[in-house]
């Protein structure tokens, strides 16, 4: 008589699943452990990524082999690029080692492919700006999975919806990251004294994979042309060397702010219309903020000494 073939049970596992959610076209991390009831060393044996309609989305083998458990090394798979809900699995099929049937075992691979969000900064806004100048702004855009935007269109529009401006984002991002793709708009100011709030809006484009539209806002003051110059110095009270780079604000009555930093010597000059004003001059984390009321109806002088901040532990 000829006797059945000898046949072992598997556990198929994920050691690293996929997160929840996923941006779509990524890549996915995942590993993977089989094991059997008699401890067998399949090393060498593969395991299958099953993707929608029955696709093998990922091949690997099994090479790991420690405490009677088999593992595959870390892998990736590529998230599909339509958003959606994904129900994969992953399978060990059946396989033979050293004559014994390895049966067929799956588990599975759950996750939600989300359109790539979308971020936006804009700085470097001046305020108050003189009614109906001229300014500039930056604004950068970054996507979660990092794509290139290069060529994409974002536009402003002030706080009555109106489109002011618009232009394309640069090929090269800003200075120090990976991938904020940045560009600097010209636009005008209003020409009526107060505080505006304008957004910037990145839309929905035709991307691929699918990105999501966002926007940002910004706000600025507008004031009456200056007509004064006041001129801050600014020496440390311990060493009495100029202090550069501190932050210097006068606030007007009706509150709008003029700020600038004092430049290598210490000094920073702020054009303003006469008035009332309160100043304030501080560098965060070094020295104590300086507060004075300053008449303004000519030039100005303003002379002050930072005082250290006080370390306890010093």
């Amino acid at each position: 008589m000829t006797g059945e073939a000898q046949s072992h049970q598997t556990i198929t596992e994920m050691i690293q699943s996929a997160p929840p959610e996923v941006d779509a076209g990524t890549d996915i991390a995942l590993k993977i452990m089989v094991s059997c009831p008699t401890a067998c060393d399949l090393r060498g044996k593969t395991v299958r990524i099953i993707a929608q309609y029955s696709t093998v989305a990922r091949e690997v083998a099994l090479t790991g082999f420690e405490e009677e458990m088999n593992e595959t090394d870390e892998f990736w798979v590529k998230a599909p690029i339509e958003p959606g809900e994904c129900t994969w699995s992953a399978v060990f099929p059946a396989q033979e080692v050293e004559g014994v049937l390895h049966e067929e075992s799956s588990t599975p691979l759950r996750f939600n492919v989300k359109p790539h969000s979308i971020s936006v900064a804009v700085w470097d806004v001046p305020s108050p700006i003189v009614f109906n100048d001229k300014f500039k702004i930056k604004v950068g855009v970054k996507c979660s999975a990092e794509c290139n935007l290069m060529d994409e269109k974002i536009a402003v529009y002030d706080q009555e919806g109106r489109q002011v401006a618009s232009t394309a984002l640069g090929g090269v991002p800003w200075s120090g990251t990976s991938a904020l793709y940045w560009a600097e708009l010209q636009l005008e100011a209003p020409g009526v004294e107060g505080h505006h709030t304008w957004g910037v809006k990145f839309p929905k484009h035709e991307l691929k994979p699918p990105h999501e539209a966002a926007s940002h806002h910004f706000s600025f003051s507008t004031a009456t042309t200056p007509e004064h110059v006041v001129t801050l110095e600014l020496i440390a009270q311990d060493t009495k060397t100029p202090v550069k780079n501190a932050h210097a604000v006068l606030r007007s009555q009706s509150g709008y702010p003029y700020r600038c930093h004092t430049d290598e010597g210490g000094v920073a000059r702020l054009q303003v219309p006469k008035g009332e004003y309160t100043l304030y001059a501080s560098k965060a984390g070094e020295y104590e903020t300086f507060q004075t009321t300053v008449q303004v109806g000519d030039d100005v002088t303003v002379k002050a000494s930072l005082a250290p901040v006080y370390d306890p532990f010093g």
